[in-house]
């Protein structure tokens, strides 16, 4: 087998002590040597500078570090993916943790005629397996590997760049990540990966998952956070489908039904019983959470950026 010579491209904000950790750990990844790591510091206002300028010392010849002003993932990426030298990317995020044969089982996929390799997302073994974290599970509102019934001919909705391998000329050719998605007032990106899959199964690109190569999820999670997640994810849908109407439609993401404000004001009654949780379970108290976040995030979305007369009868 060839020598393994990826670029990975890895966008950062304001995780210095998570970004610290993982770059320790990429120095033990099998093939790393022969690879360049891009971090692209997306304005961080944290130690992550600190922490990079350190990193540059112990591994000069692997890494590489670009700063810019905070806009975004997709900006983030795109300016990672000019960057780099080689001819495969691997994207992965700052928070995740490759297994040791990771690259090589990326890599051997790509010889193996994929234009790009979805690897998998597994939680961190210090990530304890709690109710909120079974749930997002049962519901693949992190990743949906379970839900792929096709896994040689994955779709653009199961791309995942904490943990994707692919040809840089495909990237290029789809347009590359879509910085329109990144909402600059809740600091928050949706669905730009999906959006980059969907143009690369445009331009005819072969996708599939790879379950041999094998990554780590270290990304904390409590419900305050995961429903304001899922609030900025029901904002990211209703921009998506301002800018991308055809994927938003054909991935069914509009939120069903009619009379989005009344089911709001339903669920918030609901939400607020004293002891629905007890009642219905957790699982099911969750739902509804999470389905009022979710819709009270499209709605702030639609009122904050309403769509022009002239551009709605156009």
């Amino acid at each position: 087998m060839s020598e393994i010579r990826f670029s990975l491209v890895i966008p950062t904000f304001n995780r210095a002590l998570t970004l610290k950790r993982m770059l320790q750990h990429l120095r033990t990844v099998d093939g790393i040597d022969g690879c360049e790591v891009i971090i692209v510091n997306d304005g961080s206002t944290d130690a992550t500078a600190e922490v990079l300028a350190d990193h540059l010392q112990i591994m000069p010849n692997l890494l590489r570090v670009i700063t810019l002003g905070n806009g975004g993932p997709a900006r983030a990426r795109n300016t990672g993916v000019e960057a780099a030298k080689n001819e495969r990317i691997l994207f992965i995020d700052d928070d995740v943790f490759p297994h040791p044969d990771m690259l090589f089982q990326h890599w051997n996929m790509l010889d193996g005629g994929y234009d790009g390799s979805q690897g998998l997302l597994l939680w961190h073994q210090e990530i304890a397996m709690t109710p909120l974290i079974s749930y997002i599970d049962s519901r693949g509102s992190q990743f949906a590997f379970e839900q792929i019934n096709h896994p040689e001919d994955l779709g653009g909705e199961h791309i995942y760049t904490g943990n994707f391998a692919v040809r840089r000329d495909i990237v290029l050719r789809a347009g590359g990540f879509c910085e329109k998605l990144f909402d600059r007032k809740l600091a928050f990106s949706a669905f730009e990966d999906t959006v980059l899959g969907w143009s690369m199964k445009k331009k005819g690109a072969r996708l599939g998952l790879n379950r041999a190569a094998v990554a780590d999820h270290l990304h904390p999670m409590n419900e305050k956070e995961y429903l304001r997640r899922e609030y900025n994810v029901g904002s990211g849908v209703a921009q998506l489908e301002r800018l991308f109407p055809e994927i938003t439609q054909d991935l069914g993401l509009k939120p069903s039904g009619s009379f989005i404000r009344l089911q709001v004001g339903l669920l918030g009654v609901v939400n607020a019983l004293p002891a629905l949780r007890h009642v219905i379970g957790y699982q099911a108290s969750m739902r509804l959470r999470h389905r009022a976040s979710f819709l009270r995030g499209y709605r702030r979305y639609e009122k904050e950026y309403p769509v022009r007369k002239e551009h709605a009868t156009a």
